[in-house]
């Protein structure tokens, strides 16, 4: 158990915070928390060379980016978003445009050998919470997935901050003060998220091994919209219970195809 458990749970609790977000139930909102701790933990942890990536987060975002295609061929007769042309939709992806965002950004993060980096990315991650306000303004101005690719940028500064003590303080700060303006209600996700991570890197480690479970999160992140369209239908949409269910079953679907068929860890994480 070399892991640090503390972000273990972290994983946990985010990828249910992102199944209750997408589930529309009450507390949806600051289940947007759980995105945010998400990408700080995908910067934080960003090691991997461009091809080991690829097949990591690629390789999954193009197998469930067909699959949701055709999902909502099967439901709506259009595997396209209303609104959004084709290349919107595609990158978009509900919430599969997290991955193409986050392959990129941990692509350009190994390309800058510099000790500095972590100080760099906690000043501009301040700089980016402190003026919420306008930074929100500036991401309206753009369509999806671009709004949702701006809004992600702090979070993935926050992870490569948290690196070093100087820059968790700036980064700490920032958090703080970015809850002065309470804008659309993404200063708490925000506070909430990256607090978590913050807090899990620093306090005491808890000696519980989460990781079996913790392994299957990255599998929930991708499989949890096609549970929750199965629990919508039997215990009624935008409810707790059912983001509960569907966040159960989405882990029990993952564990199980990850342990019998090992092959499907190449899609699942």
């Amino acid at each position: 158990m070399n892991r640090n458990q503390n972000i273990e749970l972290v994983r946990i609790v985010a990828a249910f915070g992102i199944v209750l977000f997408h589930s529309g139930a009450p507390g949806g909102p600051i289940g947007y928390a759980g995105l945010i701790a998400f990408t700080a933990l995908s910067t934080y942890f960003a090691s991997s060379g461009a091809a080991k990536m690829a097949k990591r987060i690629l390789l999954p975002w193009a197998f469930w980016s067909i699959f949701y295609l055709g999902w909502r061929f099967a439901a709506d007769g259009n595997p396209f978003h209303e609104g959004m042309n084709v290349v919107e939709s595609i990158f978009y992806g509900t919430h599969l445009w997290f991955l193409p965002f986050i392959f990129v950004v941990n692509l350009a993060i190994l390309q800058i050998r510099s000790e500095r980096l972590p100080l760099i990315c906690a000043v501009l991650a301040f700089v980016f919470l402190v003026a919420t306000p306008w930074w929100r303004e500036f991401q309206s101005l753009f369509d999806p997935p671009i709004v949702q690719f701006l809004h992600a940028v702090p979070a993935a500064l926050l992870g490569v901050a948290f690196r070093t003590r100087i820059g968790m303080t700036i980064s700490a700060l920032g958090l703080a003060i970015c809850m002065v303006w309470q804008t659309d209600g993404i200063s708490l996700p925000y506070l909430l998220g990256g607090g978590a991570v913050l807090a899990g890197l620093i306090l005491p480690r808890l000696q519980l091994n989460l990781q079996p479970v913790s392994a299957c999160m990255f599998g929930v992140y991708l499989v949890h919209i096609a549970a929750l369209g199965v629990f919508n239908r039997i215990t009624g949409p935008e409810q707790v219970v059912t983001a509960l269910l569907a966040f159960l079953a989405s882990i029990a679907g993952v564990w199980i195809m990850r342990e019998i068929l090992p092959l499907s860890r190449t899609f699942l994480g």
